[in-house]
């Protein structure tokens, strides 16, 4: 019996200990490097829902699944996702870049957001020598 319950012990801290992880991943809607993360996560994983969840109704009107699909193999085409570094912004404006780091190359991601935190613009470009 004494066994079974150090299982269920250990199961219990294991199931707490995740949740809590995964409470501190997900992403905050006003934080612009959460926000860019979230979506370039969801770029790379050709997860079409995951990358629109935060757009705004105008962006995600124009964002496809074909568009989505393109961009992640073109991120997988510079390997492996190592995430982003905030390199310039605008705080005025609402407006930020990102330096997206892959395993052999990078590409820039420039960021809009309203106020309420919904993404107004999104764009991963290639970055240039």
């Amino acid at each position: 019996m004494g066994h079974v319950l150090k299982t269920y012990s250990r199961l219990a801290v294991a199931v707490a200990l995740a949740a809590a992880l995964a409470g501190c991943a997900q992403m905050r809607p006003n934080d612009p490097q959460s926000v860019a993360s979230s979506v370039a996560q969801s770029l790379y994983n050709n997860d079409y829902n995951g990358t629109i969840a935060n757009f705004d109704d105008t962006l995600k009107s124009q964002a496809t699944r074909t568009q989505v699909a393109m961009v992640s193999d073109k991120m997988h085409a510079l390997g492996d996702y190592q995430g982003l570094t905030l390199t310039k912004s605008d705080d005025d404006t609402r407006r930020y870049w990102f330096d997206a780091k892959f395993s052999n190359g990078d590409m820039t991601v420039e960021l809009r957001l309203h106020a309420n935190g919904q993404v107004a613009a999104y764009r991963l470009l290639p970055k240039t020598s």
